[in-house]
Protein backbone atom coordinates (compact mmCIF):
# COMPACT_ATOMS: atom_id res chain seq x y z
CA UNK A 1 0.00 0.00 0.00
CA UNK A 2 1.37 3.43 -1.11
CA UNK A 3 1.90 5.90 1.66
CA UNK A 4 1.00 9.56 0.67
CA UNK A 5 2.95 10.88 3.21
CA UNK A 6 5.87 8.72 1.85
CA UNK A 7 5.63 10.14 -1.39
CA UNK A 8 5.09 13.45 -0.43
CA UNK A 9 8.55 13.41 1.54
CA UNK A 10 10.33 12.21 -1.93
CA UNK A 11 8.53 14.72 -3.54
CA UNK A 12 10.25 17.75 -1.30
CA UNK A 13 13.52 15.66 -0.80
CA UNK A 14 13.82 15.80 -4.74
CA UNK A 15 12.95 19.41 -4.99
CA UNK A 16 15.48 20.02 -2.95
CA UNK A 17 18.00 18.04 -4.10
CA UNK A 18 17.40 17.13 -7.79
CA UNK A 19 18.99 20.02 -10.46
CA UNK A 20 18.58 18.13 -13.85
CA UNK A 21 15.25 19.76 -14.94
CA UNK A 22 13.90 17.29 -17.42
CA UNK A 23 14.10 13.88 -14.64
CA UNK A 24 12.84 16.63 -12.02
CA UNK A 25 9.92 17.15 -14.11
CA UNK A 26 9.91 13.36 -14.87
CA UNK A 27 9.70 12.09 -11.56
CA UNK A 28 6.83 14.71 -10.32
CA UNK A 29 4.65 13.62 -13.14
CA UNK A 30 4.96 10.11 -11.90
CA UNK A 31 4.06 10.41 -8.45
CA UNK A 32 1.24 13.11 -9.13
CA UNK A 33 0.04 10.34 -11.45
CA UNK A 34 0.37 7.92 -8.59
CA UNK A 35 -1.31 10.05 -5.68
CA UNK A 36 -3.92 10.88 -8.00
CA UNK A 37 -4.87 7.20 -8.51
CA UNK A 38 -4.74 6.98 -4.58
CA UNK A 39 -7.32 9.87 -3.88
CA UNK A 40 -10.01 8.53 -5.44
CA UNK A 41 -9.99 6.12 -2.87
CA UNK A 42 -8.24 7.23 -0.27
CA UNK A 43 -8.99 11.17 -0.07
CA UNK A 44 -9.33 11.17 3.96
CA UNK A 45 -5.62 10.83 4.00
CA UNK A 46 -5.34 13.87 2.35
CA UNK A 47 -4.81 16.29 4.53
CA UNK A 48 -5.44 20.55 3.68
CA UNK A 49 -1.03 20.69 4.03
CA UNK A 50 -1.03 17.52 1.52
CA UNK A 51 -3.36 19.26 -0.92
CA UNK A 52 -2.19 22.62 -0.56
CA UNK A 53 1.54 21.60 -1.08
CA UNK A 54 0.53 19.33 -4.12
CA UNK A 55 -1.12 22.10 -5.51
CA UNK A 56 2.03 24.31 -5.46
CA UNK A 57 3.74 21.74 -7.98
CA UNK A 58 1.61 22.89 -10.68
CA UNK A 59 3.71 26.21 -11.50
CA UNK A 60 6.87 24.48 -11.02
CA UNK A 61 5.89 21.59 -13.61
CA UNK A 62 5.16 24.64 -15.76
CA UNK A 63 8.52 26.16 -14.77
CA UNK A 64 10.26 22.90 -15.35
CA UNK A 65 8.68 22.54 -18.79
CA UNK A 66 9.37 26.13 -19.67
CA UNK A 67 13.25 25.62 -18.80
CA UNK A 68 13.91 22.66 -20.08
CA UNK A 69 12.50 24.01 -23.76
CA UNK A 70 14.90 27.12 -22.77
CA UNK A 71 17.97 24.84 -22.27
CA UNK A 72 17.02 23.51 -25.79
CA UNK A 73 17.34 26.55 -27.59
CA UNK A 74 20.85 27.75 -26.30
CA UNK A 75 22.13 25.61 -29.36
CA UNK A 76 20.33 28.14 -31.67
CA UNK A 77 21.89 31.23 -29.69
CA UNK A 78 23.90 32.80 -33.08
CA UNK A 79 23.81 36.71 -31.88
CA UNK A 80 24.09 38.78 -28.53
CA UNK A 81 20.24 39.51 -29.00
CA UNK A 82 19.60 35.95 -29.06
CA UNK A 83 21.99 35.46 -25.86
CA UNK A 84 20.58 38.03 -23.92
CA UNK A 85 17.12 37.61 -24.68
CA UNK A 86 17.68 33.93 -23.73
CA UNK A 87 19.85 35.14 -20.47
CA UNK A 88 16.27 37.33 -19.63
CA UNK A 89 14.41 34.27 -19.79
CA UNK A 90 16.51 32.09 -18.11
CA UNK A 91 16.62 35.05 -15.33
CA UNK A 92 12.47 35.14 -14.80
CA UNK A 93 12.72 30.58 -14.16
CA UNK A 94 14.93 30.83 -11.65
CA UNK A 95 12.77 33.40 -9.70
CA UNK A 96 9.91 31.45 -10.58
CA UNK A 97 11.91 28.30 -9.60
CA UNK A 98 13.10 29.75 -6.11
CA UNK A 99 13.67 28.22 -3.66
CA UNK A 100 14.17 24.87 -5.30
CA UNK A 101 17.82 23.26 -6.17
CA UNK A 102 16.92 23.29 -10.20
CA UNK A 103 17.19 27.30 -9.83
CA UNK A 104 20.47 26.78 -9.73
CA UNK A 105 19.95 25.30 -12.90
CA UNK A 106 19.01 28.46 -14.64
CA UNK A 107 21.57 30.15 -12.84
CA UNK A 108 24.44 28.08 -14.88
CA UNK A 109 22.66 28.82 -17.60
CA UNK A 110 22.75 32.61 -17.54
CA UNK A 111 26.27 32.36 -16.79
CA UNK A 112 27.23 30.50 -19.73
CA UNK A 113 25.45 32.45 -22.27
CA UNK A 114 26.95 35.70 -20.56
CA UNK A 115 30.41 33.60 -20.95
CA UNK A 116 29.38 32.71 -24.42
CA UNK A 117 27.87 36.88 -25.41
CA UNK A 118 31.53 38.13 -25.55
CA UNK A 119 31.95 35.76 -28.69
CA UNK A 120 28.89 36.64 -30.52
CA UNK A 121 27.86 38.96 -32.81
CA UNK A 122 25.31 41.67 -32.48
CA UNK A 123 22.16 40.97 -34.77
CA UNK A 124 22.89 44.18 -36.55
CA UNK A 125 26.15 43.57 -37.58
CA UNK A 126 24.57 39.81 -38.31
CA UNK A 127 21.89 41.30 -40.66
CA UNK A 128 24.49 44.11 -42.05
CA UNK A 129 26.90 41.35 -43.56
CA UNK A 130 23.56 39.35 -44.77
CA UNK A 131 22.84 42.29 -46.65
CA UNK A 132 26.13 43.00 -48.07
CA UNK A 133 26.58 38.96 -49.16
CA UNK A 134 23.32 39.55 -51.02
CA UNK A 135 24.70 42.56 -52.72
CA UNK A 136 27.77 40.59 -53.80
CA UNK A 137 25.67 37.53 -55.16
CA UNK A 138 23.58 40.01 -57.13
CA UNK A 139 26.74 41.65 -58.46
CA UNK A 140 28.44 38.70 -59.17
CA UNK A 141 25.63 37.46 -61.45
CA UNK A 142 26.01 40.09 -63.69
CA UNK A 143 29.93 39.57 -64.08
CA UNK A 144 31.17 40.52 -67.03
CA UNK A 145 33.62 38.67 -69.36
CA UNK A 146 36.97 38.43 -68.63
CA UNK A 147 39.02 41.13 -71.32
CA UNK A 148 41.47 38.48 -71.65
CA UNK A 149 40.03 34.87 -72.27
CA UNK A 150 36.41 35.06 -72.30
CA UNK A 151 36.17 33.41 -68.77
CA UNK A 152 33.56 34.80 -66.33
CA UNK A 153 35.08 37.38 -63.79
CA UNK A 154 34.84 36.43 -59.66
CA UNK A 155 34.47 39.36 -57.33
CA UNK A 156 37.70 39.27 -55.24
CA UNK A 157 38.59 41.45 -51.98
CA UNK A 158 42.49 42.98 -51.84
CA UNK A 159 43.87 45.15 -49.62
CA UNK A 160 42.74 48.53 -52.12
CA UNK A 161 39.64 47.28 -52.34
CA UNK A 162 37.43 45.18 -54.50
CA UNK A 163 38.15 44.35 -57.84
CA UNK A 164 37.05 42.18 -60.75
CA UNK A 165 39.51 39.08 -61.06
CA UNK A 166 39.81 36.07 -63.82
CA UNK A 167 37.44 33.20 -62.66
CA UNK A 168 40.41 30.97 -64.10
CA UNK A 169 43.15 32.66 -62.45
CA UNK A 170 45.96 31.70 -61.83
CA UNK A 171 45.43 30.38 -65.88
CA UNK A 172 44.69 34.20 -66.50
CA UNK A 173 45.62 36.76 -64.67
CA UNK A 174 42.67 39.15 -66.13
CA UNK A 175 41.61 41.91 -63.85
CA UNK A 176 39.64 45.39 -63.56
CA UNK A 177 38.63 47.31 -61.43
CA UNK A 178 34.99 47.85 -60.18
CA UNK A 179 32.94 50.61 -61.88
CA UNK A 180 31.34 53.63 -60.14
CA UNK A 181 27.85 52.04 -60.56
CA UNK A 182 29.27 48.38 -59.72
CA UNK A 183 31.44 50.06 -56.33
CA UNK A 184 27.39 51.86 -55.35
CA UNK A 185 25.63 48.32 -55.85
CA UNK A 186 28.14 47.04 -53.33
CA UNK A 187 28.46 50.28 -50.96
CA UNK A 188 25.37 51.89 -51.70
CA UNK A 189 25.61 54.44 -48.77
Amino acid sequence: MLLISGVITELRIALETNANEVKLLTFIDERLSCLRACYRQRQNEFTEETVSFLKSLAPVQEALRDLAEAVEETEWVRTRDDAQELAARFMELKDRLTPHLVAKRAEKEIRELVERTKSLPFLAIVAEEAEFRRRRVQLESAARPCHRCGAKMALRESQNGYFWGCGTFPQCFGKRWLSHDEAKCLFPT
